[in-house]
């Protein structure tokens, strides 16, 4: 998770060797299953040793959970890694359940647990006011009014955000991405619900000329929206002048989506295609997601490309879009 790779070796001493299968007595050993489990999640290519690990501790945890588990704080904690592997989970989400979920065991000392709940708070009142603040620019902003049509999804853009970077220290870009992530929403309800082709033309022409000249063709409604991304990005350009860091911020196009109302899923885009069941599809979409995530996890480990902050910053942008 540090960029710190180990061999794999070290699990074959858990390894039966008479029938090559793992040790049966670690069936009783919950919680080293439990930890076994989530190591197992950051496998990459080529770790076979972990891919069984992987089956068999799921396989067993499962069953401790119907068996002997019930309700206690170990059940919780096993039934919570199960559907959510901590390598997978947004950091700053887990933090919170992960206090919940271990705060009642006895190798905690009340320090780290006041530690660990200090932090997680001093960290969300940063976020609140985060979010206070650029709730007051979307409501002076007044789409509510001037574009009623458009989705108000501003705190859910927040979030987005903060499960990609939630570091005190990346606050520009957090409020940066939301306000460009919000307006992008609103464009994108302009173009499925709203605007006409010719006033889509017109308005996609603006885009690629990106200049405030080009709002002389547009329709009021769409002036609105345009001007309010353009000063987004003007602004977050003169703060980053001012603290030596400025760099032409470069607009992301994407292709319009077809009209709401049914927008091919790439579910359903893949059983046409291939001709096959939903069920072969959500299967061939799991091996897909695994072999993405050994490629994230061998990204992580070149300490030569990139450092441990922009690696966890990969995943975490990743986990924040899935």
């Amino acid at each position: 998770m540090f960029n710190i790779g180990f061999e794999t070796d070290v699990f074959y001493k858990f390894k039966d060797n008479d029938n090559g299968g793992f040790k049966s007595d670690l069936r009783d050993d919950v919680k080293g299953m439990l930890s076994l489990y989530e190591a197992c999640h950051l496998k990459v290519h080529g770790e076979d040793i972990l891919e069984e690990a992987l089956n068999f501790t799921t396989t067993h945890l499962k069953s401790a959970l119907m068996t002997n588990l019930g309700s206690s704080n170990l059940g919780n904690q096993v039934q919570y890694a199960l559907e959510q592997p901590l390598h997978k989970g947004m950091p700053r989400l887990e933090a919170r359940n992960y206090i919940s979920l271990y705060q009642e065991e006895c190798k905690w000392s009340n320090v780290l647990k006041k530690l660990a709940v200090l932090d997680f708070n001093l960290v969300q009142s940063f976020h609140k006011k985060e979010l206070s603040d650029v709730s007051k620019w979307w409501k002076d902003l007044d789409f509510a009014s001037k574009l009623p049509f458009a989705r108000d999804r501003l705190v859910e853009c927040y979030f987005w955000t903060v499960g990609a970077y939630f570091e005190p220290s990346y606050s520009l870009a957090r409020m940066f991405m939301t306000k460009v992530i919000a307006l992008t929403s609103t464009i994108e309800d302009i173009y499925d619900v709203y605007g006409t082709l010719a006033e889509l033309e017109v308005f996609t022409d603006a885009i690629e000329k990106w200049d405030a000249s080009a709002m002389t063709k547009l329709p009021e409604y769409m002036k609105i929206c345009y001007k309010a991304l353009l000063y987004v990005y003007e602004e977050t350009e003169e703060v980053l002048r001012k603290e030596g860091r400025s760099y032409h911020v470069y607009y992301a196009k994407q292709a319009p989506e077809q009209k709401r109302g049914h927008v091919a899923s790439a579910l359903e885009c893949y059983m046409k295609q291939y001709g096959v069941s939903e069920q072969a599809v959500h299967d061939e979409f799991d091996k897909m997601l695994d072999s993405a995530w050994k490629d994230l996890n061998e990204g992580c480990l070149s300490t030569i490309t990139a450092t441990t902050t922009n690696n966890s910053g990969t995943i975490d942008k990743s986990l924040a879009a899935h």
